[in-house]
């Protein structure tokens, strides 16, 4: 924080003030997080763009005659309730999960950012949606070991917007997560392409031949009880990450040399 009046500050010996107290007058401090070791590979030898495939994502009519994505697997809505049944096993397990949040949106020009409501981690037929937010949201417990998850070297997270997510993340439910491995924005993939549009849902309208929806993108994701169309959005967009990192890594022979699961690290701004 910037000092005000520093000779006062100076000469007066102020109680410093806990810090759940600061965080409600103040809110969080903030954080920056950046991946440690961007562009160590370079883009030598890249292969070809692959045959067949469009360069710019469909848009109007084009990308409204295509199917929509849909998650067939299961969905496991995780709260403080029911978090006992989570199976650990299978996440801890997975060579690859599939990485989303939820924030419900902010509207006015120059307010803070909403911390995350969900996370959500899926693998080919399930998918984990966990709330984050109080009365609801998951234990202290289970924050610790989803934060083992975020930080594994073994586990890879693919998604779209990682260093965002993990920010945020960071910010207001992991404030000790400081390095976080197995990292992988599938953006990285075709970003030597130049490509126009790489979010998540012009990654899958190009790479899946499929429509995301937008229809609950700005729903509120901080409440208690979900509906069923919230539920499918937020598995479809975890679960896209999963399918779109074994697409884009067979389409694009090699492209663990330029955009490998990497290293990112969490502090202070």
């Amino acid at each position: 924080f910037k000092l005000k009046g520093f000779l006062v500050i100076a000469m007066t010996k102020r109680k410093r003030k806990p810090q759940d107290e600061e965080q409600a007058l103040h809110g969080p401090r903030q954080k920056r997080a950046c991946f440690e070791d961007v562009g160590s590979e370079g883009h030598g030898g890249l292969p070809p763009y692959p045959e067949g495939f469009p360069r710019d994502a469909p848009k109007g009519d084009e990308l409204n005659v295509m199917m929509q994505m849909d998650f067939h697997g299961k969905v496991h809505l995780v709260s403080q309730a029911n978090e006992g049944n989570v199976d650990w096993t299978a996440l801890e397990a997975a060579t690859v999960l599939g990485f989303d949040t939820e924030t419900r949106p902010v509207f006015q020009k120059g307010a803070p950012r909403n911390p995350p409501a969900l996370l959500q981690l899926s693998v080919e037929a399930e998918c984990w949606i966990f709330q984050l937010l109080p009365p609801v949201g998951v234990s202290d417990a289970t924050f610790r070991r989803l934060q083992n998850l975020l930080e594994s070297p073994t586990i890879v997270k693919a998604g779209v917007g990682m260093l965002d997510d993990y920010r945020d993340l960071g910010l207001f439910h992991m404030p000790s997560m400081s390095l976080a491995c197995g990292v992988l924005d599938l953006q990285e993939i075709v970003k030597p392409y130049g490509l126009k549009s790489t979010g998540l849902r012009a990654l899958a309208a190009m790479f899946l031949c499929r429509r995301i929806a937008k229809s609950q993108q700005t729903s509120d994701w901080g409440k208690a009880q979900l509906s069923q169309a919230q539920l499918w959005y937020a598995a479809v967009d975890a679960w896209a990450g999963w399918r779109l990192c074994g697409i884009l890594r067979g389409l694009f022979d090699g492209s663990e040399r330029w955009a490998p699961p990497r290293k990112l690290t969490i502090t202070n701004a």
